[in-house]
């Protein structure tokens, strides 16, 4: 319920939901993501109204060879 419900409803939700997929579509395709170690994900959920992990997900990101270039490039263009 983060955005309400009925007639109390965020007028804004479908813009953050779409924002949200666009920032999550260009972090996956912008990195390369690992997981810290080799152990199992924990899915336990912890409490709250958003259903929380109990255990963070730890991941390292390291930028893919294109986004190199691009960055090499919009630095040099500045």
């Amino acid at each position: 319920m983060p955005f309400g419900i009925g007639r109390r409803t965020c007028p804004r939700a479908g813009l953050a939901q779409r924002t949200v997929n666009l920032t999550l579509g260009l972090l996956i395709q912008s990195f390369e993501w690992e997981r810290v170690t080799t152990e199992e994900v924990d899915i336990n959920e912890g409490s709250g109204i958003t259903m929380p992990k109990a255990m963070p997900l730890e991941a390292m990101c390291k930028a893919r060879p294109i986004m190199h270039k691009l960055l090499s490039k919009s630095a040099d263009d500045v």
